[in-house]
């Protein structure tokens, strides 16, 4: 059944789900059928998305045009990538903008000259005034036949990073992962942060060391990237490549230089280990809607038969199905067990989330305190400002990736409570993400301290303000004894008090400053927090209304197939003998038709287990 250009066994599944839908079919069992067919057409999808992410200016979107040889991305020294921009198959070349439904609908599409796709793309005119979410082009690319579709994000980085939470959202979605960094220097703190947070979500991935054709040293930089990553326990490949000798070699059709660009070892990646699929949630969900859709058949068709060949055992198994429909029926309560698990799963998950969060923060208030406490802001504060807002992204996509990972851990316990009251085979729902992964571009940088550094004429006026009061009065005691106003005496008292006085203000004044930079980053955490906690509770509630509603779902879906197993057993009384012999035929090749389908699925899906993770980043 297999064919060796079909590494995702596409063709196995579909006849399964071929199989199921037969028989859901003649079972009118409408609500299977159309189940089935969601499943069909998310297996068959040829799309393969691959997500090119990064810091800021690594060259993500020169990668993607040397890639295609086309230009589908907009390059330039500033900030480019401004909007995600997903690059898909096409005979000609297109542009749409996917901007923000109106009051809350779904979003839609406006197609805009491809020749725009050079400008920014916020503040589009066709998007008349509506934000714009993301961009889709198509583009008449060999490499984009086979169903690749590419992501280019905009660069991680900057004033508190604002689309790292939104790049991280796009990667639950994702089959594969380009993550960039030029050979210019070694990986930053922050960069490592986000390559491993990145990982977390998305594990097929490789990391692509641009420029390499500018640095000399590349080797040097390349060899001590690789051993930070292993010092930090992680095995992803790293190749370096370069994009100019790539757009070079395509235009002389030189295949040496093509070589020197290691853009061939790129698209080696993505063939063997991105086309195969090597990380197919797809596939196991799909198997999973089978072995489900499956088992709800088979339990109609086993009562039905058991009914036939047994009359005797007719009326138990007519009570243990009416007990069973009351469950299932139960189910749908309010009160119901795996309803208490989700809400309390929910109530746990916020709390939890919130906590984290306040912890990460409030460590970093405590360290940024320290570092205030013993330097001057007014020389270190832009040194301050950028360690705070990028330690405060990190923290905010740490706290994402763990929130992510407990939703999935969360929906597995629920499904477990439909598997301890019979259910062998209950689809997991796919988290959706995409509401998750939120930008912080509205919040304000770090306030600015009023503060200025003191001038050496501030120094000197304020030693000789002091200096001047203590030579006036000890002049004026020294000169009962007959001494002169001046006299040393009292210029050594002026120039004691005259220290005094400038080491006081000084030291008053690193005081109100300290305090004063220290007010400004408790205000840039609180407005922080106030955002990002209201971002990460919506994004729970969203979670919560996606797994009730598909939880419901198969509820629904339990009471109808007992309900018909109970309906099949009551008819089976009325068969005549030679229709009772028709039945226990068909009945039987369904039934064999449905344990070959349930064992084809159980084979083909990968037996992993799911632990519960602790917080990352801690």
């Amino acid at each position: 059944m297999t064919q060796p250009n079909d590494p995702r066994k596409v063709t196995v599944i579909v006849e399964l789900i071929d199989h199921s839908t037969k028989i859901a079919e003649a079972n009118e069992r409408g609500d299977l059928v159309e189940r089935l067919a969601k499943a069909n057409a998310r297996i068959t999808d040829p799309q393969i998305r691959v997500v090119i992410a990064g810091q800021l200016k690594q060259g993500k979107s020169q990668l993607l045009n040397s890639l295609l040889n086309v230009p589908v991305s907009r390059v330039g020294d500033d900030e480019t990538t401004v909007v995600a921009t997903m690059v898909s198959y096409g005979e000609q070349a297109t542009a749409k903008l996917i901007v923000a439904g109106v009051d809350g609908d779904e979003p839609d599409e406006i197609e805009i000259p491809i020749a725009d796709i050079k400008q920014d793309l916020r503040r589009h005119p066709a998007a008349g005034g509506r934000q714009v979410l993301r961009v889709a082009v198509t583009a008449e690319s060999p490499l984009l036949k086979g169903g690749l579709v590419f992501v280019d994000t905009p660069g991680v980085g900057g004033h508190g990073q604002p689309h790292l939470s939104a790049t991280l959202g796009l990667l639950p979605d994702a089959d594969a992962m380009l993550m960039v960094s030029d050979t210019s220097q070694e990986f930053t703190e922050p960069e490592m942060t986000f390559i491993r947070q990145a990982l977390e979500i998305c594990p097929v991935a490789t990391i692509v060391a641009t420029k390499i054709d500018l640095y000399p040293h590349w080797r040097e930089i390349v060899e001590a990237n690789k051993a930070h990553l292993q010092r930090a326990g992680l095995s992803t490949p790293m190749i370096p490549a370069s994009s100019l000798l790539r757009s070079h070699a395509i235009q002389l059709n030189d295949k040496e230089l093509n070589e020197e660009s290691n853009f061939p070892a790129i698209v080696k990646f993505l063939a063997e280990r991105v086309l195969s699929r090597e990380n197919d949630r797809v596939r196991d969900q799909v198997l999973a809607e089978i072995r489900s859709a499956a088992e709800h058949l088979t339990m109609a068709v086993e009562s039905e038969l058991s009914a036939i060949n047994d009359p005797g055992a007719r009326d138990r198994l007519k009570a243990d199905l009416e007990r069973r429909k009351e469950e299932a029926q139960d189910a749908l309560q309010q009160t119901a067990l795996w309803q208490q698990v989700l809400n309390d799963g929910i109530a746990d998950l916020t709390a939890d989330v919130d906590h984290d969060l306040r912890g990460r923060f409030r460590a970093i208030s405590q360290h940024t305190e320290h570092v205030i406490d013993h330097t001057d802001p007014t020389h270190h504060w832009a040194e301050i400002g950028a360690e705070l807002e990028n330690a405060i992204a990190t923290a905010v996509g740490d706290n994402f990736v763990w929130a992510y990972q407990r939703a999935e851990v969360l929906a597995q316990e629920v499904g477990r409570t439909f598997v301890e009251a019979g259910l062998e085979a209950v689809e997991m729902p796919q988290i959706d993400a995409r509401e998750m992964g939120q930008g912080f571009g509205e919040l304000k940088s770090l306030g600015k301290l009023e503060a200025k550094p003191i001038k050496a004429g501030h120094k000197v006026v304020t030693g000789m303000r002091g200096s001047y009061g203590g030579v006036l009065m000890f002049g004026m005691l020294t000169s009962f004894a007959g001494l002169g106003m001046f006299n040393p005496l009292s210029l050594g008292a002026g120039l004691l008090l005259g220290r005094k006085t400038y080491k006081d203000d000084m030291e008053n004044r690193m005081m109100r400053v300290r305090n004063e930079a220290k007010m400004n980053m408790r205000k840039f955490i609180d407005d922080v927090s106030f955002v990002v906690n209201k971002e990460s509770r919506d994004r729970l509630k969203g979670i919560q209304r996606q797994l009730r509603d598909h939880y419901r779902g198969i509820a629904n879906q339990t009471t109808r197939s007992l309900n018909e197993s109970l309906q099949a057993t009551v008819a089976s009384a009325q068969l005549q003998e030679n229709e009772r012999a028709t039945r226990v035929r068909e009945l039987e090749r369904q039934l064999n038709i449905l344990k070959q389908v349930t064992d084809h699925a159980v084979k083909l899906a990968p037996g992993a287990t799911e632990a519960a993770r602790q917080p990352v980043g801690t």
